[in-house]
């Protein structure tokens, strides 16, 4: 009976003193990061964003004859300076809306206001580095960003199993909001956040993954000698116009692959 008291009161004693120095005892960074991530994937971050912005993009949905978690495609033009999204509608993608990049004195007041860079005009995606054949998943979304939302976009790689982790590490473009467009697409939070909303929805319902293509610009289709000839073959992404054409001829988003740097469509 003794024994049972002293084991009582020793239980007691160390659960008040673990108490008291629970707030002075180090969280391990791995728990940090463990429930960074499930707050990321069940999108607590975005929540409040979500209440107040998808009434209204649903009802711009329907009158488009159009639905939320629909799969969803988007290109970026950069010399157009503009996103499209893409939603399917039965077997094909209909456009749903164009978003503009952040103009430069927008660019350069958010910089201001951060980071003290001014340039503004080299801060949107623009270089031909970034042409290619991206895509989305939902480890790429970040709803608790400093940039308001950011959608990271993982590029389609080729090569061996080590040139592919290679470049599947190295820094990627981005869509972001709060118009920073530092190593990214700058947007208005009101244009970013219904992306990433679509996207959102999207992955949620069951895409696997929404695919991102970037170009420098539109294409004339009429144009004989441009279906004839792959137009960006002097960049970073020989193979791009053809991966531009496939879509312009069907409105489904072609099935790519890459091989020796070049991309194919399947």
């Amino acid at each position: 009976m003794r024994a049972k008291l002293f084991a009582t009161i020793a239980l007691i004693g160390i659960g008040a003193a673990g108490y008291t120095l629970l707030p002075y005892t180090p969280v391990p960074g791995y728990f940090n990061d463990f429930t960074s991530r499930v707050s990321s994937l069940a999108g607590f971050g975005a929540e409040n964003i979500r209440d107040r912005v998808l009434p209204d993009l649903e009802a711009e949905l329907s009158n488009a004859d159009l639905a939320i978690g629909a799969p969803v495609f988007v290109r970026v033009f950069y010399a157009d300076r503009d996103v499209e999204v893409w939603l399917k509608a039965n077997n094909r993608y209909r456009l749903f809306t164009r978003y503009n990049f952040c103009d430069a004195d927008a660019i350069t007041r958010a910089s201001d206001g951060n980071n003290g860079e001014t340039d503004g005009t080299a801060q949107t995606i623009g270089s031909t580095a970034n042409l290619g054949v991206y895509h989305v998943t939902r480890d790429d979304l970040s709803p608790s960003s400093p940039h308001h939302l950011e959608i990271a976009l993982t590029p389609l790689t080729s090569g061996s199993p080590e040139e592919m982790a290679e470049q599947a590490q190295t820094a990627r473009p981005a869509l972001r909001g709060n118009c920073e467009g530092t190593g990214g697409i700058a947007l208005e939070n009101s244009d970013i956040e219904p992306v990433y909303m679509l996207i959102d929805t999207a992955l949620r319902a069951g895409q696997a993954q929404v695919p991102v293509h970037v170009f420098e610009k539109r294409q004339n289709m009429d144009d004989a000698v441009t279906l004839t000839e792959d137009a960006f073959a002097s960049v970073p992404a020989p193979g791009l116009y053809d991966v531009y054409a496939a879509f312009e001829r069907t409105r489904i988003p072609p099935e790519v692959h890459k091989t020796d740097g070049r991309y194919q469509v399947n």
